[in-house]
């Protein structure tokens, strides 16, 4: 199943929730593609934050690197984080074909 994942949410419970339910769609051979809302940046500013770790994760879960809005707060936030957790952020692609996912959830 190939999934879009949109975590939009100012919590970081429920951020953490959708990130945690995608690695774990992953681990069981589903296709899973993030996309990181403006408002989850704040906790991918906090070294100590579970939602860092878990995007610093996502190449062992052969996951996609997150997609980010294109904007110009996507691409401070990006120069402003360590290297290995920039490295699975990406802006998303101009045209995103929405069709091709089975499942589109938001948290």
């Amino acid at each position: 199943m190939k999934l879009l994942i949109r975590l939009h949410t100012p919590t970081e419970m429920a951020s953490y929730e959708g990130c945690a339910l995608a690695l774990t769609l992953a681990t069981f051979g589903h296709e899973v593609q993030l996309y990181l809302d403006a408002p989850v940046f704040g906790f991918l500013m906090q070294p100590n934050s579970r939602l860092q770790g878990m995007i610093q994760a996502l190449e062992l879960y052969d996951m996609p690197p997150a997609w980010l809005p294109d904007d110009v707060f996507s691409g401070w936030i990006a120069g402003m984080l360590p290297t290995d957790l920039a490295t699975q952020l990406v802006l998303i692609p101009e045209e995103v074909n929405l069709q091709v996912f089975e499942q589109i959830l938001t948290f």
